[in-house]
């Protein structure tokens, strides 16, 4: 691999596993016993110590916890890597503190929330967990201030306070105790590279047990080391490494100013994202680049470019980046991006910057927060020193099951649903969708009653000392990150399945309503058959012109008036007091289209049920059958910017209709018509079905075939044949 020695590559790639495909199986051969206590040792120590803490609140005796991973596991200072490997990588804390008090907190102390919870759960209606998922460290304060100046600065605003209550006394002694903690296993770290002969590597932990990172690669070191110790020891998952050019482009500079060669930073780069490669995280791991300056100029500069190239020459799809896209943002850049990507380097997505910005403007965001917000997750955004939270997925077909059963359950009969009229009993169209609507609100109130109660207790479950000193916010308010003290505190629903839901009504109007064809009773009882005996009446359906995502007016009309129902219903509405903020929502659920696919009932587009759901804000598979212009004209006829997350348009492109320049300016059209007309997010596939099939057939001759699944990518071997049979299904449709 470019940029990174044969030897290296393969040390770093068995650095987190066994192997490559030994997915969170901990390769122990590569630490040595004297270096620290064993995984198993550890828990124990973690169990021993905190039976003792018990009448310490929460943030103390969870940052003690921590101080004892960091004290304890056992390290590896490679010279072969610029990085350094921690044994303890599978969330310790996770599975002695947090899941002891999150299941005190459920049974104990809301025991009501768990039958709701389970109801809807089982249901396949949705889902609700404590989410800590999806924050984004304040990386600018992090690489200007390192872990001493956050340690000095939390003790400043300590000394601050006018009056310092029990609970902000512990939230400051979290911090304390964990950025010391911090500082004692950078030395800890240096002494280990010491003794296996890193010298740089010891040179710059040196630096950073003192100061703040001073060139690029005490940058990135800064940068991993964070992400390592939030993501695999804190308990909470860094949803970016930053945004890249703009927060590490003055290290840049300053390197070379200084005489490091640009080739020393390439191979710098290289190595921090084979770390990312190597842990192998299914979701992939999120960076972003671009976005706008003060004066509306691009932050695309020399680093970014770099960043491409680097990137592009290792073929690798971890980290998974994303392109904040402005009008400023240069067409060369743009249109390297887009060459990646067509070569078979899908795991770019781009944003929109204006956009997003609208949105976040619209929920009260000053117009340099919205500029200056983070991407987190697979596409999702919040301003710097805020906290989204969005593990509530809802089920957009479920309120049409409960409208045609009286309220129940399409599948198990539970009256989960509000009690409505039988399907005989509507008059018309009009009657009928106003019902899937009272149905669909019903469900919201719900889940929005139910979140709204335990993310009063998340902080206490699992409280945020790493994170919260970052943010300016809590260490000014003395509050946990997850406990109102960060700059702005949101919580989301991700509504799933639109294409499904609108092509579903769109054909009870056009053949139960306007038609005549069958009566809904009729409809309902077929469905509840899941089509059997009526096999022609199901081809119909999903013959039907009309379909999402095609630039039809009718299907289209629905699916915006569902998500206009739906943000408007509930953003802006308050979210649990103790976080102080306000409810959103978008339009992704992950793995969802393939987990709930056998527990929503057969619906009235076609699809049968066990049939994956439609992804996204996309047409379900193999129903884009007009071309990728239709596919934007319809995702854009919704109004991404009157809700606060993702609206992410999944684009299928044939190799042949992107081929040469001409194909180069045929892709940069389709994604400026997608941000002119205000698309929020589109990725971007391209793929033929001969080949798909063949990779399938002969998968050892497709090893690096990519392909980008919902906001993440992943080889096409590594996915199961039913996916990798829907991906033909789109492939075939393309035209």
């Amino acid at each position: 691999m470019e940029y990174i020695s044969e030897a290296s590559y393969e040390y770093i790639m068995k650095k987190y596993r066994t192997s490559p495909d030994a997915r969170f199986v901990r390769n122990d051969a590569l630490f040595s016993e004297d270096s620290g206590h064993s995984a198993e040792e550890i828990m124990a120590l973690i169990r021993r110590q905190d039976a003792e803490l018990s009448d310490l609140p929460h943030p103390v005796r969870k940052a003690k916890a921590f101080a004892c991973v960091l004290d304890n596991t056992r390290i590896c200072c490679d010279p072969r890597d610029p990085f350094p490997a921690i044994h303890m990588i599978d969330r310790p804390l996770n599975a002695t503190l947090i899941s002891a008090w999150n299941h005190e907190i459920f049974s104990k102390v809301i025991p009501e929330v768990n039958p709701v919870r389970e109801q809807l759960e089982r249901n396949a209606a949705a889902t609700m967990w404590s989410d800590y998922d999806h924050s984004v460290p304040y990386w600018d304060r992090i690489l200007s201030l390192g872990f001493p100046g956050l340690l000095w600065e939390s003790e400043q605003a300590r000394a601050a306070q006018q009056e310092v209550t029990p609970e902000m006394t512990a939230f400051y002694d979290g911090i304390r105790i964990t950025y010391e903690a911090v500082l004692r296993f950078l030395r800890r770290l240096e002494a280990q590279a010491v003794r296996q002969g890193a010298g740089r590597m010891a040179a710059a932990l040196r630096n950073l047990q003192t100061d703040a990172p001073s060139g690029f690669y005490e940058a990135l070191l800064t940068d991993y080391l964070y992400f390592m110790l939030s993501e695999h020891i804190e308990g909470l998952q860094a949803r970016s490494l930053a945004n890249f050019d703009r927060t590490f482009y003055p290290f840049y500079q300053s390197d070379l100013a200084s005489g490091v060669t640009e080739e020393e930073i390439r191979s710098d780069l290289a190595h921090f994202f084979l770390q990312f490669t190597a842990i192998g995280n299914y979701w992939g791991q999120p960076v972003y680049l671009g976005g706008c300056t003060e004066n509306e100029g691009t932050v695309i500069n020399r680093l970014s470019y770099l960043f491409l190239d680097v990137y592009d020459r290792m073929g690798i799809y971890n980290p998974k980046v994303q392109i904040k896209i402005a009008g400023s943002t240069p067409k060369p850049f743009v249109r390297k991006a887009l060459d990646m990507i067509r070569r078979g380097n899908n795991s770019i997505v781009f944003v929109s910057d204006a956009t997003i910005r609208k949105s976040l403007m619209n929920s009260g965001a000053s117009a340099e927060e919205a500029r200056m917000c983070d991407i987190s997750g697979c596409y999702e955004y919040c301003i710097r020193g805020g906290i989204a939270i969005g593990m509530q997925y809802m089920n957009l077909l479920k309120p049409l099951e409960f409208a045609l059963h009286g309220g129940c359950d399409g599948i198990s009969g539970e009256p989960v649903g509000e009690p409505c009229p039988a399907a005989e009993e509507y008059e018309d169209f009009g009657s009928f969708f106003a019902e899937y609507k009272r149905q669909l609100a019903a469900l919201i109130g719900k889940v929005v009653r139910t979140v709204n109660t335990f993310e009063n207790y998340l902080h206490q479950v699992n409280p945020q000392s790493l994170l919260s000193a970052g943010y300016p916010e809590c260490i000014r308010r003395g509050r946990d990150a997850l406990g109102g003290g960060a700059a702005d505190s949101i919580s989301t629903i991700q509504f799933g399945f639109m294409a499904n839901a609108a092509d579903s009504l769109a054909n009870i109007k056009k053949y139960v309503f306007d038609k005549k064809m069958l009566t809904l009773a009729e409809l309902r009882d077929i469905l509840d058959a899941d089509y059997a005996g009526n096999e022609r009446l199901r081809r119909i359906f999903l013959a039907d012109p009309d379909k999402y995502g095609n630039n039809k007016d009718l299907s289209d009309r629905i699916a915006a008036e569902i998500a206009d129902f739906v943000s408007g219903l509930l953003c802006g509405q308050p979210n649990a007091p103790v976080r102080g903020g306000h409810w959103t929502c978008g339009f992704h659920v992950a793995r969802m289209s393939y987990n709930w696919a056998g527990s929503t009932a057969s619906s009235a587009d076609g699809r049968r049920r066990g049939e994956e759901l439609s992804k996204n804000l996309s047409a379900s598979m193999g129903m884009n059958r007009e071309g990728a212009t239709a596919a934007i004209l319809s995702v854009t006829k919704i109004d991404a910017s009157g809700f606060g997350s993702d609206a992410c348009l999944d684009l299928g492109l044939l190799p042949s209709a992107v081929q040469g320049e001409d194909g180069l300016t045929a892709m940069q059209g389709l994604l400026d018509t997608f941000v002119r007309r205000g698309g929020h997010a589109m990725h971007i596939n391209v793929f033929n079905a001969d080949t798909l099939r063949k990779a399938q057939q002969e998968p050892e001759k497709y090893k690096d075939l990519q392909i980008r699944v919902c906001g993440w990518n992943v080889l096409f071997n590594n996915i199961n044949r039913e996916e990798q049979d829907g991906f033909i299904r789109q492939a075939e449709s393309l035209v």
